[in-house]
């Protein structure tokens, strides 16, 4: 998915999704990040030690907001 797939996703579910990082950052989501060949996949953000969570796990946190939410509809 795109970022802004993702930050639209976010903000449907009630997370305050931003470009950066700061203490206030509960969870960095990870995708793919594409390096040459041999190189590091490293990001300045990935550094900071916020706690990452893969895209993956980010979908499953909104299916997971979702059931919650159709479950308090009576779903």
């Amino acid at each position: 998915m795109t970022g802004d797939q993702a930050f639209s996703l976010a903000k449907v579910f009630g997370a305050k999704p931003q470009n950066w990082v700061t203490k206030q950052t509960d969870y960095l989501v990870v995708g793919l990040i594409e390096t040459a060949l041999g190189e590091e996949p490293i990001t300045k953000k990935l550094l900071t030690g916020t706690p990452t969570i893969s895209e993956r796990d980010f979908l499953d946190w909104c299916q997971a907001r979702l059931a919650q939410w159709s479950r308090s509809l009576g779903g």
